[in-house]
């Protein structure tokens, strides 16, 4: 055969639509994008009404290498890809991108028929075991080729093969880190996997004590050397080990992988994005004009949830403290603790939470033109199973969609 597609989620489906030839997908579980169709707490937030430089921006250290891509199927293509499938899609005020319908399921299910009506095959059940590597040309020395698939079911031949068979998150919903185990096996560099848009799980044990709690205008930065000041805004929220909300799912990739040499990475939270530390002094020193009786975490309270309010008082020693009592250096203590205070990340969710995968085949494999591998010829990847993660917000799926597309086009 010509085209053969390792992964029955976005970036494999997307493919097997734009490959100028019919392709064979095989997906290892019984249907295929099953990932795809619990994404979104099930309504799948395709994209995000950004240009391609805008999506590019949201995965930091490879904007680049996905340029080629993303300006080949930016959002609104994309958007006009499933609009023509029959999937109309709504944009939110926060940029998200679902379909209508607001079910996971439409897009699934438009991709497969797309899928079919381009001549793809989708066999299930069936899992690669091997990329089997030949010399293409029969030469000797000329430059390693695959040839075909070994599976399961018995080896399959192929001129060319396209690896989308994702990352390591959600494992019983498809990805289990096979992809990597395959590209490895072959000779490729694979980055070590770590979880991405997870929960953070702190050293500092009083997060717990406010789980539920959520800080509508909150932020996360990293606070090792070097490291920029910038937060990352958002809704924080409070959970039974530490941090979730985008601001600590956003950041998650990084410190999973931080993690895999250090036993904590520094953070610092703010808990109002707009109020910087001397804003908040300044306010203190306005309320012990005005308010001189009263305890500040009742004052603090009217600009954060209650219990966050009296918790930071208490942590700068100022618990039961009436404003006008407050010293300096207490109220100092007290704005830092709102707008820059310091966390130390232990961990974060595990695999079966993570939403997306950190590492993967190293971007150097492959050619960003047509995500074609650079050393192996007839190999292509695309999707999760390559080494780039994104914020949350549509950004990773606009990935796969456009990586699959992309692969899909290319001669592998």
């Amino acid at each position: 055969m010509d085209t053969l597609i390792i992964g029955g989620g976005p970036a494999g489906l997307t493919a097997a639509c734009f490959s100028p030839r019919p392709a064979l997908v095989l997906e290892r579980l019984g249907t295929p994008a099953r990932k795809l169709m619990a994404t979104g707490g099930g309504r799948c937030n395709v994209t995000h009404a950004a240009d391609a430089a805008g999506i590019g921006a949201a995965f930091g250290r490879h904007a680049r290498f996905l340029a080629p891509a993303l300006r080949a199927f930016p959002p609104d293509a994309l958007r006009a890809f499933f609009r023509n499938l029959g999937v109309e899609t709504l944009a939110e005020p926060d940029g998200c991108v679902f379909p209508v319908s607001q079910k996971a399921a439409d897009v699934a299910q438009a991709l497969v028929r797309a899928a079919r009506a381009n001549g793809a095959e989708i066999r299930c059940g069936v899992r690669a075991t091997r990329l089997i590597v030949g010399n293409g040309d029969g030469v000797k020395g000329s430059p390693p080729r695959i040839t075909g698939v070994e599976t399961n079911h018995g080896i399959l031949r192929a001129n060319r093969v396209i690896l989308a068979a994702g990352g390591r998150s959600y494992p019983d919903l498809g990805s289990d880190g096979s992809g990597f185990a395959l590209a490895k096996a072959a000779g490729l560099d694979v980055t070590p996997s770590a979880p991405a848009l997870a929960g953070l799980f702190t050293q500092e044990a009083w997060p717990g004590t406010l789980a539920g709690i959520l800080v509508e205008n909150g932020g996360l930065r990293l606070d090792g050397p070097g490291d920029s000041k910038r937060f990352f805004h958002g809704p924080l929220l409070f959970t039974h080990k530490g941090l979730s909300g985008p601001p600590a799912l956003d950041l998650s990739g990084e410190i999973a992988a931080r993690l895999l040499d250090s036993p904590s990475v520094p953070l610092r939270a703010t808990f109002l994005a707009s109020r910087q530390p001397q804003e908040w002094l300044a306010l203190f020193e306005e309320w012990r004009r005005q308010h001189g009786g009263r305890a500040l975490h009742n004052l603090l309270s009217g600009e954060l949830p209650r219990s966050l309010a009296t918790t930071l008082c208490g942590l700068a020693g100022a618990a039961d403290t009436a404003v006008a009592r407050a010293k300096r250096d207490v109220l100092t203590a007290l704005a830092e603790a709102c707008a820059n205070l310091p966390l130390h990340a232990t961990g974060t969710e595990s695999w079966n939470r993570a939403m997306v995968t950190r590492g993967g085949v190293a971007t150097h494999e492959l050619d960003p033109a047509t995500l074609a591998c650079r050393r192996l010829r007839g190999l292509a990847c695309a999707g999760e199973v390559v080494d780039v993660d994104g914020r949350c917000g549509g950004y990773n799926l606009t990935w796969a969609f456009a990586s699959g597309r992309l692969a899909g086009l290319s001669g592998g």
